[in-house]
């Protein structure tokens, strides 16, 4: 054989090797028809300290999508309406969504799964503000910073935070933020006087708290989403097992799954509407069904009587 047809031959037999290991690779890897899913991103609530923190945190699930066979490409989204129009025209496959978005407006969406604190699904907000003195009590009128998640009025702070005691007209309202950081950096530059944030978000930015929502202030993180019905049920399974492995550094640091991640948001989704947990109620002592009638309630005429003479001129018996 010459050393021409040798040289033929080994570069026809490894070019059916490569394209039989590329053809494997297709295999193994779960591409839904219409190419990589795409990962959205739109969580303005969350305290993620800057534009460039959301991508990274994005790029990071996405490449952990794609270790386990799933083609995933990630896209931040600014804007609630940009969000949506992308959903709309079919360009949305899974989403990390704000928590007060979802309870606002993605009451309809699959949660494969909710981010996690520290091993929490939850964090706690509070009012903060740079003034030295003051609780809730002092902040009437004063410059609140805020976050619009849902491009509307900020409901959440009268019924979620306040419990629907207070409205959110208690303050005076600044411009919405575009995110958490920003409303922050509001206070802490003097541009407002008072934020509703949550913990992390306003750590180590020297700001004083001077309300503690309590229970109301619980709020859940970020819930991934299904958007579309492309993938199938071992794709979406696939995705729930692989984000419960997922660990990284920063304030959401992991994910939890199961059938419980939707319970988060009922109760949010409920106090959000005007549906409180807790109310003050005026109520009235019930009345005693007693049955009364005149002669129980009569004054007697008592006609005046002079003591006898007896009990005037002889002293009373056991005196000394």
């Amino acid at each position: 054989m010459t050393p021409r047809r040798t040289f033929l031959g080994g570069l026809l037999t490894g070019t059916l090797l490569t394209a039989m290991t590329l053809a494997r690779s297709a295999e193994a890897q779960e591409v839904p028809s219409g190419g990589p899913l795409v990962l959205a991103m739109y969580a303005p609530s969350a305290p993620l300290p800057s534009a460039d923190a959301r991508f990274a945190y994005l790029e990071k699930i996405a490449q952990k999508l794609q270790s386990a066979g799933i083609p995933t490409q990630g896209k931040v989204f600014a804007k609630a309406a940009d969000l949506e129009s992308a959903v709309k025209k079919g360009q949305v496959d899974l989403a990390i969504l704000d928590p007060l978005y979802m309870a606002d407006r993605g009451g309809g969406y699959n949660i494969l799964a909710v981010a996690t604190s520290s091993g929490d699904v939850f964090l706690r907000w509070g009012l903060y503000t740079h003034l030295p003195t003051g609780n809730i009590l002092d902040m009437a009128n004063k410059r609140l910073a805020w976050v619009a998640p849902s491009g509307k009025e900020p409901t959440y702070i009268g019924n979620v935070m306040l419990y629907g005691e207070l409205r959110a007209t208690y303050f005076q309202l600044r411009p919405a933020a575009p995110d958490m950081s920003a409303a922050v950096s509001d206070v802490v530059l003097r541009r407002a006087d008072c934020v509703f944030a949550p913990e992390a978000a306003v750590a180590g930015k020297q700001l004083r708290k001077a309300y503690d929502a309590g229970e109301a202030g619980r709020i859940p993180n970020p819930a991934l989403v299904q958007i579309s019905t492309r993938m199938s049920s071992e794709t979406l399974a696939n995705i729930k097992k692989t984000l419960a492995g997922f660990n990284t550094t920063g304030v959401l640091d992991g994910w939890r799954t199961g059938g419980s991640v939707s319970e988060t948001f009922r109760s949010l989704r409920s106090r959000l509407r005007g549906r409180a947990d807790r109310n003050l109620v005026m109520a009235e002592p019930q009345r005693l069904s007693t049955q009364v009638n005149s002669a129980m309630i009569q004054s007697m005429e008592l006609t005046p009587q002079q003591p006898g003479l007896r009990v005037l001129i002889i002293p009373p018996e056991g005196i000394p």
